[in-house]
């Protein structure tokens, strides 16, 4: 398959044609203009020398018997120096009484005629002819001198005809000229205008995973070209942070495994440095346990996560009354919270069409964050609400304030805030991920706010469509 046109040379042929086709759009109406200036000079002329055959005719008439070789001279006389007009008299019947016309001319009788007066013009041997025919009653009607005699002015047009036909070879020259030029002018304003994208193609070369800082300004391009190069830039700036964020993740994830995989290779070892009662060993075991299921736990968390990232959330919908499902959560984590000194509210009720387990789960990450950050002798409160707009279900806890920079990347899979809030934390780092997961797996949104009085993480559910 043969390559297709550049865009540069589509550009050029379009322009050029477009050029084109203007100027010979200009170059034919001027032609017509010009033929018909011609026509109308050629008609006032054959008018003119119409008048003076009138003229002479009458004079000849009114001093007697017509002598048409005489007339005939006299014709020749007064067309002298007109070599490109020919006149002619002749009865209705064809009869030719005078011809000033060259004896090898007279051979060739002139087109018949069809009404008077008439202006006609007709093409012979490849000359154009204009003529003008008119009609001249005698003073009085003999045997030799019909009642009616017809009067035709005949004017060969080679001259202006070798006019028009060196301004077409000027206009065809010019033509080709501009097609030139049309082509160059059109390759340097595409090659000009389409300098942004070549740039946007040679920056697309030096992107890679190392190098994603840059970006194609957007001062000197056309406004056209805006719209993309500012696409460009924003998906560069998405690729920066989701390439960040993966660098990140992959920093994290080696973290949070080595963790519990050096835990069980170093109780593993010191069970096998030195022989050791069962009792040793089966307390070893119940420590590597403990760091297996942790490592477990992690592994199957970032599977969730990879299925909910794919849209593969199996859900099993059902109506939901939020107050119990939370009063249900509240008695669950009521013994942990009691161990910190912290105390649980519940306020509000709504109905919630959604999966039992999943939006459990999704809650509880969302209550023992807010369990594992309160200060002791402070209170969580669960903030049920609904209105035309949806649910809301918000947990808010007292604490340090968690910077505003922050607030987009606790969603992140094993990113913390412990800077802001507590040194040391436990879990797996993947809670809120969880919990963000499932609500956006139910169309909902989980958003977060936090500032010195309490940070309150809330959950928004549309309503559902309404049927008719």
């Amino acid at each position: 398959m043969g390559r297709l046109l550049s865009l540069t040379t589509r550009l050029s042929l379009i322009f050029t044609l477009t050029m084109l086709a203007i100027w010979g759009l200009v170059s034919l109406v001027l032609m017509q203009a010009l033929d018909q200036h011609f026509a109308r000079q050629d008609e006032a002329a054959l008018q003119g020398k119409a008048v003076l055959v009138n003229n002479l005719l009458a004079s000849q008439l009114n001093s007697g018997r017509p002598d048409w070789p005489r007339l005939q001279t006299r014709l020749h006389q007064a067309l002298a120096g007109y070599g490109d007009h020919a006149l002619q008299i002749s009865t209705p019947e064809g009869r030719v009484l005078a011809d000033t016309r060259a004896p090898e001319a007279r051979h060739h009788p002139l087109p018949p005629l069809q009404a008077l007066p008439v202006f006609e013009s007709w093409v012979e041997n490849g000359t154009r002819y204009r003529a003008l025919t008119s009609s001249f009653a005698p003073p009085s009607a003999t045997a030799e001198l019909p009642d009616t005699l017809m009067i035709r002015v005949v004017l060969d047009t080679r001259y202006h005809q070798h006019f028009i036909d060196d301004i077409k070879a000027g206009l065809l020259w010019l033509t080709a000229g501009m097609a030139l030029v049309s082509v160059l002018l059109g390759w340097f304003a595409s090659r000009t205008g389409l300098r942004p994208l070549r740039a946007l193609a040679g920056l697309a070369t030096r992107i890679t995973a190392s190098k994603l800082d840059h970006r194609l300004p957007l001062h000197g391009a056309p406004a056209e070209l805006h719209a993309p190069i500012a696409a460009f830039n924003n998906m560069l700036d998405r690729l920066e942070d989701s390439f960040q964020r993966l660098t990140d993740f992959s920093s994290d994830i080696a973290h949070e495994l080595r963790t519990p995989i050096n835990s069980l290779m170093l109780q593993t070892q010191v069970a096998l440095s030195q022989p050791r009662h069962a009792a040793d060993y089966r307390e070893a075991l119940y420590a590597n346990l403990d760091s297996a299921e942790r490592l477990g736990r992690m592994i199957n968390e970032m599977l969730f996560l990879a299925k909910s990232d794919r849209g593969q959330l199996a859900l099993h919908p059902s109506t939901l009354d939020l107050a119990e499902e939370m009063d249900e959560l509240i008695e669950f984590f009521e013994p942990v919270a009691s161990e910190q000194e912290v105390r649980l509210h519940r306020q509000g009720q709504a109905a919630l069409q959604g999966d039992r387990a999943m939006l459990q789960r999704a809650f509880s990450n969302l209550l023992s964050n807010a369990i594992r950050y309160t200060p002791a002798r402070q209170a969580v409160t669960i903030i049920i609400g609904e209105n035309e707009n949806g649910v809301t279900v918000a947990v808010a806890n007292p604490g340090p304030p968690i910077p505003p920079a922050q607030w987009p990347r606790l969603f992140d899979r094993f990113y913390r805030a412990d800077s802001a809030r507590q040194p040391t934390t436990e879990g797996t780092g993947l809670g809120l991920a969880i919990a963000r997961a499932i609500i956006v797996g139910h169309g909902g949104t989980l958003t977060v706010h936090s500032d010195k009085r309490e940070t309150c993480f809330t959950a928004r559910f549309p309503a559902p469509a309404s049927t008719t």
